[in-house]
């Protein structure tokens, strides 16, 4: 189930580039402020319920600065998906209690449009694209414990001798336990994805710093059209909770792409 929101902030609004951190501080304020008890459950129970989030999508003329993307109408596009129908009801009270109130970096919102999505009723071997870019992290690499995050088309200087392929069953496996999550029993199909695009579009995002050593914690996403197999339910969860890790702080929502509906 997903909502598409047209927010509206005074103009002009900037879209940070480290956006992720803002985002999921936007989104998880607005549910705190209709029910606490669920935005606790969001933050500190990584099994329970959960969101994809879109990156902020500019409406109208833009313009770089050095902190960002620069939106002269000050509206922005917001896609926020999930299993769960009452975490999108509590989204919405709370961006409706929190006019005035909530804010990215400073910026408050001065109004919303909410807007319910239909899924698509087929998604097996259709054509996809990412929504915000897709986060796949490996804390134990082969050349010791740093994090690394991986390529869907590897990396010249990757840890692992096929990056790709690890790539795809780390996201199968983030998938199955999202499927556990959903339906309470473990997901015994197939699953297969084929990145489509050649050379993906990558970047550095800050998500937040170290809580014992204060130092700021990056991860690298990426962006690419793709197809992806498998029974319809196990899909569903992928369009409904997102591809990858780190979901509600804008990675891995996905979206067919227009006309293959």
């Amino acid at each position: 189930m997903r909502l598409t929101l047209i927010l509206h902030f005074e103009p002009p609004f900037l879209i940070p580039y480290d956006y992720p951190h803002y985002l999921y501080s936007f989104l998880l304020n607005a549910i705190k402020l209709a029910d606490r008890e669920v935005a606790s459950r969001i933050h500190n129970n990584k099994r329970d319920i959960k969101f994809v989030a879109s990156k902020f999508k500019p409406v109208g003329r833009t313009k770089r600065v050095n902190e960002g993307l620069l939106v002269e109408s000050g509206t922005v596009e917001l896609h926020v998906a999930s299993t769960e129908k009452t975490l999108l009801r509590v989204l919405g009270e709370g961006l409706r209690y929190g006019i005035g109130e909530l804010h990215v970096r400073g910026q408050g919102l001065l109004h919303y449009e909410p807007k319910l999505e239909k899924t698509p009723e087929h998604l097996s071997g259709k054509r996809f694209k990412t929504l915000s870019p897709v986060n796949v992290y490996y804390n134990n690499p082969p050349n010791g414990l740093k994090q690394w995050d991986l390529s869907p088309v590897g990396q010249p200087n990757s840890p692992f001798e096929n990056e790709p392929e690890v790539w795809k069953r780390l996201v199968f496996e983030n998938l199955k336990s999202k499927y556990l999550m959903v339906y309470g029993e473990p997901y015994n199909g197939d699953f297969d994805i084929k990145v489509l695009t050649k050379k993906p579009k990558s970047k550095k995002f800050f998500i937040k710093r170290d809580e014992k050593t204060g130092k700021p914690i990056y991860t690298r996403a990426w962006e690419f059209d793709f197809k992806m197999w498998g029974e319809e339910e196990v899909l569903r969860v992928a369009y409904d909770l997102g591809l990858g890790m780190r979901n509600p702080h804008g990675f891995g929502m996905i979206e067919m792409e227009k006309g293959l509906r």
